[in-house]
């Protein structure tokens, strides 16, 4: 087994999905995609997101203590690629990219209006890993597509999957494995 020191090689959790996460203090509004996120609770619904501190989004989520993740379809990713290498501190991503907003119900931060699915969070911690702020939000809102999903609750859209390098990929539903849990159950 071979253990590189380049953090670029970092790779193998991929592919994963990308949120979108919005961040508003005062008249300051940002969006930025985040490949690093992840469900941390199901009851308390606890959702958690890795932001560098170079990031003009993570200087607006440590100051108003809130943020929204939205998740979009893979038609979509060209816009997730422009959000993710673009300063909101250089441009209004809102009027750049002509984002469609999603009035927020519970905390002050809007989500994105062609996302099928956002959370609306309140920063519950905030804890420094190395070069990221890890951020823990208890999810307070929930916006979703019901015909984005199946009856049991798995996407049946193509979400916006990040291979890496700026890089994305579609879920190839023919090559899908499924499996009778009582055949593994003991």
């Amino acid at each position: 087994m071979v253990f590189e020191k380049d953090p670029t090689s970092l790779y193998q959790i991929y592919p994963t999905t990308v949120a979108v996460i919005g961040a508003r203090y005062g008249d300051e509004l940002n969006f930025m995609a985040a490949a690093w996120h992840t469900l941390l609770s199901f009851n308390p619904p606890i959702f958690g997101v890795s932001i560098s501190p170079k990031r003009y989004t993570h200087d607006l989520l440590m100051k108003s203590g809130e943020f929204t993740a939205s998740f979009l379809g893979h038609g979509h990713a060209e816009l997730v690629e422009k959000l993710g290498r673009t300063s909101g501190s250089k441009i209004n991503k809102v009027l750049e990219y002509g984002l469609e907003l999603l009035e927020p119900r519970v905390v002050k931060v809007p989500g994105i209006g062609n996302a099928v699915a956002v959370y609306e969070c309140r920063v519950l911690e905030s804890r420094s890993y190395g070069d990221h702020t890890f951020f823990v939000g208890r999810i307070v809102g929930l916006h979703y597509d019901p015909r984005a999903f199946d009856e049991v609750g798995r996407p049946a859209y193509d979400p916006v999957l990040y291979l890496g390098k700026d890089v994305y990929v579609k879920i190839d539903r023919s090559r899908t494995i499924e499996f009778d849990p009582e055949k593994f159950r003991k």
